[in-house]
């Protein structure tokens, strides 16, 4: 990386006169944009927050030593492979920013290795350096870190999904983030290959290579992924070809850094300057754990949980599977029972630990089910339910929520003026307009959050015409212009152009009102129901306001007394209300009512708490299991994840202190 004075120098021009007499004339430097440096900031929040939630630094938080994460440096082991090359051994001094600023890597890095080695968070450390040099130098590329695993659509192109991503993840634009990728101004950190759909991930090689063939390409690229499935995707495809030509799938990058595990003076190391030489006498004594313990998951696995550890652990010869099941089983009981200071749970009840590992393995299971690294509580769905009995109750609620929301108001003004009868009749007739709009909720429809809404001239003007044409539609019919009277002939026009204008501006703002197809990114929890619970209720407001205007307006004219005009104004408002109801269920609405059904389902059949945000918030603060950026939920390692979701799909016994759990598929 080159110096200041290096980079200045770099930018002065020299001006050589007749006589020979060199002047230098100083360039300014180049300043970024402030969306730029939006970007940047929030990239290095992001890394810094999901470094710290890491579980390398969860054993500081454990041993009481949050304050001082960096007194032990993060273990690193790797070797570097370029092209055709053997693999080089990296010297154990060497950062992964010296390893991707290599002449012979470029910026275009592949980073590989076994479940647990650690992959994630050296792209983490390596986005945290080159976030640093971003801020030192405004000619570097800024990182952005992204999941390719929410690349599930294999028509669209690398460049495309990455400007979606950008918008959702980042405070950056479409344009925007055209802007920047057209630029080379973004150096894209694509997290995940290995979890893209085992049926897309061929695809998702083939579009990024022919990204990188393309006038679209970065200037530098970095993609993790496990070692042992990008070789079944080269391996696979070689297979395919096998018949036609002989090759290899393989990314176009310039050089692949594959974690290796952790050596014995590496380990030793690092329990000293841990302050746990114990522990290090321990695994010398157990050849298979310190084995074990060479991947750095296992080994923060370990010393976090290394009080739990039963005796048959310091003498197993040959750890199976079952073994690391029941080491994860040890470390989830230990994070449950752990003396904490509660933060999140202050007067409300805590949640038991059997209650906190059954909602974690509902949720666990729904990611796997759905390819997921991260996890927002908008995404609940109705494939939630997973028996027939709620998927059943799921479509009469939605209409009951619906008939009771629309009750509840027209009850509330009718009230106020009319007599106890009328009133009955009115709640009943909003009962039965509730149940026809929840009916038009398909029970299989996905909850669709309207974080926006927008104006569009164009449906406006369309909405107008189509209004204005069905008042018209009045005064040129046959019967109108045979059969009528030249008075009556008069009157029907007046009539028909006064409802075809009003019926006109009324579609107009129907019309014109659409929800925006952008995705606002996730600053907060649930911050995509919110939104749309804000723009359903303006619209609601809109067409109540509308309509309490017209009606007032008309009763006054008709009574010209104050009494007409109330009565008007309570009218026109509870059927702008019924409308904007109709109207802001596409705008909002639907998300909101669909998402509340499934929200009281799920918490009733025990699947999920009722304050979803604050038990999520409280697994990531306290118990250390999850990561938060913003409003996604992620678990702190992949393994974990998949230890959680097996316990719900296989139904595993865990003593959790409070008792024993069965976890199975209903929850």
């Amino acid at each position: 990386m080159k110096q200041p004075g290096e980079q200045q120098a770099d930018r002065d021009i020299f001006n050589i006169d007749n006589k020979g007499t060199v002047t230098v004339i100083n360039q300014p430097l180049p300043t970024r944009s402030r969306s730029e440096i939006l970007l940047l900031k929030k990239v290095k929040d992001a890394v810094l927050l999901r470094l710290e939630q890491s579980l390398h630094s969860a054993v500081f938080i454990h041993l009481g030593k949050q304050s001082q994460p960096q007194r032990v440096r993060r273990l690193l082991d790797a070797e570097v492979k370029i092209g055709s090359k053997p693999p080089e051994a990296l010297p154990a001094e060497t950062t992964i920013l010296e390893a991707f600023d290599r002449r012979d890597i470029a910026g275009k890095l592949l980073i590989l290795g076994e479940p647990g080695a650690g992959k994630t968070t050296t792209m983490l450390d390596l986005a945290k350096a080159l976030c640093d040099r971003a801020e030192q130098d405004a000619t570097a590329p800024i990182p952005v870190l992204l999941d390719l695993s929410r690349w599930k659509d294999p028509k669209q192109t690398i460049t495309t999904w990455l400007v979606e991503e950008l918008k959702s993840n980042y405070p950056v634009s479409r344009s925007t983030a055209k802007k920047c990728l057209k630029a080379k101004q973004l150096l894209p950190l694509l997290d995940g290959l290995d979890e893209v759909k085992p049926e897309h991930q061929k695809l998702c090689v083939e579009a990024i290579n022919q990204w990188l063939q393309s006038d679209a390409c970065p200037s530098s690229l970095v993609i993790c992924s496990r070692w042992e499935e990008y070789e079944e995707i080269v391996y696979d495809y070689g297979q395919e070809k096998v018949n036609e030509q002989k090759e290899e799938l393989r990314l176009q990058l310039n050089g692949a850094i594959q974690l290796q595990k952790l050596t014995n003076d590496q380990l030793q190391r690092y329990f000293i300057q841990l302050g746990r030489r114990d522990i290090w006498e321990t695994l010398k004594r157990n050849f298979s754990l310190y084995h074990l313990v060479k991947n750095p998951f296992w080994l923060s696995i370990v010393i976090l949980s290394e009080k739990e550890l039963p005796v048959e652990f310091l003498n197993q010869e040959v750890f199976h599977e079952s073994q690391f099941e029941s080491l994860l089983n040890n470390f989830v009981k230990r994070m449950l029972i752990r003396e904490i200071q509660h933060r999140v749970y202050t007067k409300q009840k805590m949640p038991t630990g059997c209650q906190t590992q059954s909602w974690l393995a509902v949720l666990a299971q729904r990611m796997e089910e759905d390819f997921k690294t991260d996890f927002l509580i908008e995404e609940i769905a109705p494939y939630w339910l997973d028996n027939q009995k709620d998927s059943f109750a799921y479509q009469p609620l939605n209409c009951l929520l619906i008939g009771l929301f629309l009750a509840f108001f027209s009850g509330l003004i009718l009230l106020n003026f009319f007599n106890i009868y009328i009133v009955f009749l009115g709640i009943f007739l909003s009962l039965v307009v509730g149940i026809l709009i929840g009916a038009k909720i398909d029970s299989d429809e996905p909850v669709r959050v309207v974080e926006a809404l927008k104006w569009s001239w164009k449906n406006s003007y369309e909405g107008f015409i189509e209004g204005l044409k069905s008042g018209i539609d009045i005064i040129t019919t046959r019967h109108f212009y045979y059969r009528s009277g030249l008075i009556w002939r008069i009157f029907l026009i007046t009539v028909g152009l006064l409802l075809g204008l009003a019926s006109g501006v009324l579609s107009a703002l129907r019309h014109g009102l659409i929800a925006a197809s952008e995705v606002e990114r996730k600053a907060s929890p649930n911050q995509g129901i919110r939104k749309s619970a804000e723009n359903f209720a303006n619209v609601v407001l809109i067409w109540s306001s509308i309509g309490g205007l017209n009606f007032g307006v008309v009763g006054h004219l008709i009574f010209s007394s104050i009494h007409g005009l109330i009565c008007g104004l309570l009218i026109g408002i509870l059927v702008g209300m019924t409308i904007g109801l109709f109207i802001g269920l596409e705008r909002g609405g639907k998300a909101c009512i669909q998402h509340l059904s499934l929200r009281i389902i799920l918490f009733i059949n025990g699947s999920i708490p009722w304050d979803y945000a604050r038990f999520l918030n409280y697994c990531t603060d306290e118990r250390l299991f999850l990561q938060r950026v913003g409003g996604r939920y992620r678990f702190r390692h992949k393994y974990l994840q998949e230890h959680f979701a097996k316990m719900g799909e296989l139904g595993v016994e865990s003593g959790m202190g409070e008792g024993t759990v069965r976890i199975n598929e209903d929850g």
